[in-house]
Formats: structure tokens, C-alpha cells, sequence
């Protein structure tokens, strides 16, 4: 069982992706400080049947796993993911961060193979939020475990959260930008070179189709221009699934969040 929680921990690089959750929210107020939110959540939960049934496989039997083998499987995981995925404190978090941003709070959700944290920044100035890098607030344990950025483009999304936020001035105007990048474009490389049955490929696409990302600004300014999905009031919502992913084009892609703001 061991080796099978190392595999389950080895996989996650090809399903974390599709079992993963972000939303990054930005509210700035006229001064340009303003706050700063970062939520994440993973769900391991749909890869239990997923390893059980690779089980069985090197085990050479056949047919669906039995109840008793997925909570098997499912307990592995568990003590697995605890070992390996701790999530650092708020003191871990504070003494991290540069001049002019402040840990408004920080929260820890946990339920079994379900878990997250969400992060609420304060900022003096919406430019200093590229400067958050929480890699050696890390337990050394949690970093080895980490995933890395999104299909391995860019950094690491908890040494750095804001990392890719740029904010331009541009005079009478101010422009604000962020990458957008694929999470799946590795892991769906990954998923063709294992050459998985078909009822394996169904699972995992249907793990990956639980991907989410999201980015929010709010802001008192009139807006210029901007490539948000939709606009709620004062806030503009992008948001990203598997399918809408699929669909973008790679300058799209390459354009990511972006937002003109007239003062």
C-alpha cells in the first residue's frame, strides 16, 4: 500500500491540476492600496477510485475495486497527504512579506482529502504585490510536495501569488495585467503518454474537468478597456474552466487578465 501512496502522490502532478481551485481577488481603492485575496482548494477525493483501480491492475485482478480496497486506498492518501502537505502558518506567512503588505488573515480548511487555505493582504500600493514570495515560509516537508506553477509555467502559485500582477501608470490612465496560463497543458500531455484504458481516460478527465481559476478586480476608477468575462458592478470577473481553456488561443492566452482604468 505504501507504493500505491507514492504513486497517488506521483500522479498529482497530472491530476492536482483538474482537482484544483484558485480564485485571486483585487480591490483597489483610489490612493492605489487596497486589498488582496488568494484562495485555493484541492480535492484528492477523485483520485481514491482512480489509484484503486491502478491497484488491482498491478495486482492482476479484474473488475471495478471493492469498497474495502478504495477506503484502503483512500487512507493511504490521507496520511500521506498530511505528511506532505502542510500549509504554513500565519507567523510563517507574515515574517515573509515585503514593505507595505500586510497579512490581514490567513485560514487553513481541512477535511480529509479536501483542502485549502485562503490568504487576505494589505497593500499600500497595488505594485509591491509581484514582491510576495512565500517559498521559505514553507515547512521543508510541504515544499518538497508542493505542485509546481500551473503546467509548469511560471512560478510556484504559493511562493507567489501575485507574482505575474503588473501595474502600469500610464498618466491620466493606469493599466493593470496578469498571465493567464493552461494548467492542463503538461498534464494533458502526461494523460496521452500513459496510455490509459478507456474508462481510466474517462476518470481522468473527468478529474480534470473540475479545474477552476478565477481572478476579481474591484476599483472606484471608469474603465477604459478591458477582456473581463463579465463585469458585476464595479468588478470585473474573469474565470477559467478546462473547456474554456481548451478553446483559447494562444495569443489569448499570452494576454491573460487585462484592464485599462482611467483615474
Amino acid at each position: 500500500m505504501k507504493k500505491i501512496a507514492a504513486a497517488a502522490l506521483g500522479l498529482c502532478a497530472l491530476v492536482l491540476a483538474g482537482c484544483f481551485d484558485v480564485e485571486q481577488t483585487l480591490t483597489l481603492e483610489k490612493n492605489m492600496s487596497g486589498k488582496a485575496g488568494y484562495a485555493m482548494k484541492f480535492d484528492m477525493k477523485p483520485m481514491v477510485a482512480f489509484m484503486a483501480g491502478m491497484k488491482r491492475q498491478m495486482e492482476g485482478k479484474e473488475g471495478p475495486p471493492t469498497a474495502a480496497e478504495m477506503a484502503e486506498v483512500e487512507k493511504e492518501m490521507l496520511a500521506s497527504r498530511k505528511s506532505q502537505t502542510k500549509m504554513p502558518t500565519k507567523e510563517e506567512i507574515a515574517k515573509k512579506l515585503p514593505k507595505g503588505i500586510t497579512l490581514l488573515d490567513s485560514k487553513v480548511q481541512e477535511d480529509g482529502l479536501k483542502f485549502g487555505m485562503n490568504m487576505l493582504f494589505g497593500f499600500d500600493h497595488v505594485s509591491k504585490l509581484q514582491e510576495i514570495t512565500l517559498k521559505d515560509a514553507k515547512p521543508e516537508q510541504a515544499e518538497e510536495a508542493a505542485p509546481s506553477g500551473p503546467g509548469g509555467q511560471g512560478p510556484d502559485l504559493m511562493d507567489s501569488p501575485f507574482g505575474g500582477l503588473q501595474f502600469k501608470d500610464e498618466g491620466d490612465t493606469f493599466l493593470v495585467t496578469s498571465p493567464t496560463n493552461n494548467p492542463l497543458a503538461e498534464q494533458t500531455e502526461q494523460a496521452d503518454q500513459m496510455q490509459l484504458s478507456p474508462e481510466e481516460k474517462k476518470q481522468v478527465e473527468d478529474m480534470l474537468g473540475k479545474l477552476r481559476v478565477a481572478f476579481k478586480i474591484t476599483a472606484p476608477f471608469q474603465v477604459v478597456e478591458h477582456n473581463a468575462h463579465r463585469k458585476e458592478g464595479n468588478t470585473l470577473v474573469w474565470e477559467y474552466n478546462l473547456d474554456s481553456f481548451e478553446k483559447m488561443k494562444p495569443e489569448e492566452l499570452a494576454q491573460g487578465v487585462k484592464v485599462r482604468y482611467k483615474k
